[in-house]
């Protein structure tokens, strides 16, 4: 099968395309299930992985979303038959034409929507749902700060906010991008020079209740000093680079809550991961959520693809098709 490999930590220019053996199903933990892969995500763990980030096994395969068909299994399915097809949003190896994972990695997905919309709905889609709805249950009462928002995870995040009647300010990093958050109906939105001000004005200098970033490094010293008294502090990326360990002490300013939230636990069975898929499903089909059209990759792509993601341009979902 032909697979993009990565032989060490580095640029994305060590991204090499390579015919490798084609995985088997097997009893063994994360190889149960063999599917075919029709395309793959692009994702910021990627490039946290390739940048030496995040732990993985080289020479590898990066890549943890994708949408695909089950081909077979080692072991009777519960949920599944073979012939249907999945998502999956936490596996691993799925730059290639094949991979293997277990079945209570895979999310159902409705047959009548083009999987070019329903990728955006895996990693990025779900993990703003648990934000919006678990790590801080938004209600008509929250300001929420939102940074990278015109990004994958945070162009959907802002969406979901909306829905629940939170009034939202979006961060973003330029006036270009701001026009267009505004043009969207985001009145509030703002650059990251502009954030403080924006906050103070609109909170009366007490702070929003709930900060969503994912930038982490350039902007968590900043951002967190913007959280009202009791609020939540929800650091859930780090495309700047990781934070500098944080004392406990300084969360006393306002009893601040810190957390730190993954995806994986905010989908541990199939029940939750079928609740959250469906409840970005009918937000889409009633146009409470609306996506901008995928950027597909080929392999050979596979650098201009990481370069892109990684320049913050990128503006909504990229992804590899596997032919």
């Amino acid at each position: 099968m032909r697979a993009i490999s990565l032989s060490g930590v580095g640029s994305a220019d060590l991204l090499k395309v390579q015919e490798l053996p084609t995985p088997v199903a097997t009893n063994n933990s994360g190889e149960q299930v063999l599917i075919k892969v029709e395309m793959a995500g692009i994702n910021f763990f990627d490039i946290y992985q390739r940048r030496g980030e995040r732990p993985m096994i080289f020479p590898g395969i990066l890549g943890v979303e994708g949408i695909g068909t089950i081909l077979e299994s080692s072991l009777p399915l519960q949920n599944f038959k073979v012939g249907d097809r999945i998502g999956w949003a936490g596996g691993t190896k799925s730059y290639a034409q094949f991979l293997t994972l277990d079945e209570d990695q895979l999310i159902p997905l409705p047959a009548n929507i083009s999987s070019e919309k329903l990728l955006p709905l895996l990693s990025q889609g779900l993990t703003a749902h648990f934000l919006a709805n678990s790590s801080h249950a938004a209600t008509s009462k929250t300001t929420a700060l939102v940074t990278a928002a015109s990004g994958g995870v945070g162009s959907v995040l802002i969406q979901l906010l909306k829905r629940t009647g939170a009034r939202v300010i979006p961060v973003t990093s330029s006036s270009e991008k701001v026009e267009r958050l505004k043009e969207l109906d985001f009145e509030h939105a703002c650059t990251y020079a502009e954030m403080k001000e924006r906050v103070a004005d609109l909170t009366k200098g007490l702070g929003v209740n709930v900060v969503y970033d994912s930038v982490g490094k350039e902007t968590f010293n900043q951002t967190i000093e913007l959280v009202a008294r009791r609020g939540d502090m929800v650091l859930y990326g780090a495309a700047s680079g990781p934070v500098e360990p944080v004392n406990p002490l300084s969360l006393t300013r306002n009893s601040i809550y810190l957390s730190r939230p993954t995806l994986s636990d905010f989908i541990p069975t199939f029940a939750e991961k079928k609740e959250r898929i469906n409840d970005l499903v009918s937000a889409l089909l009633s146009g409470a959520l609306e996506l901008s059209p995928i950027q597909l990759f080929t392999f050979e792509e596979a650098a201009k693809a990481h370069h892109l993601l990684e320049s913050g341009m990128a503006g909504g979902k990229l992804a590899f098709t596997t032919e």
